[in-house]
């Protein structure tokens, strides 16, 4: 009798945890969507504040070279 109680017992241990760890992900989820989404605006409003040709280009010339820094990185 008391392992067959451990083992319901592990059972629904087991399944809590899996229903909490997966509302954690969605949670997490959708806030990081609300943060891209958030942070896509700024941008897209900063964007628009600058008016020089050049500074855009030379801020599209950073953005650049970091990605191809991250990129040699991960090879």
């Amino acid at each position: 009798m008391p392992a067959v109680f451990l083992l319901l017992r592990s059972l629904v241990v087991s399944l809590l945890s899996s229903r909490l760890a997966a509302s954690a992900v969605q949670l997490l989820r959708r806030s990081l969507t609300a943060a891209a989404g958030h942070l896509g605006t700024v941008l897209r409003h900063i964007w628009e504040r600058i008016s020089s040709q050049e500074s855009k280009e030379a801020i599209l010339g950073c953005v650049l070279c970091i990605l191809n820094m991250h990129k040699k990185v991960d090879n």
